[in-house]
């Protein structure tokens, strides 16, 4: 299970594109977790979600540039 039973994504920020994904940080609307959204032109029906916690939401709204890319990076490789 994502974050809970009916979970709604609402876009917060578009992270970027790296490693052939765009990357979306949102919340969900059904009880407040954040949530990263995965996705790629070359497979569009396939979407996937990732919870994160409070700090690591923060970590990447806070990041930007490089430091934003390298984290994307190590966040694809980690799960």
């Amino acid at each position: 299970m994502i974050c809970c039973a009916s979970p709604k994504f609402k876009l917060e920020e578009e992270l970027g594109h790296t490693e052939g994904v765009d990357w979306d940080l949102g919340k969900c609307l059904t009880c407040g977790a954040y949530l990263l959204r995965q996705w790629s032109v070359y497979a569009p029906d396939r979407i996937f979600y990732d919870k994160l916690s409070d700090d690591e939401a923060n970590t990447f709204l806070k990041s930007e540039g490089v430091k934003r890319k390298s984290l994307l990076k190590q966040w694809y490789e980690d799960n």
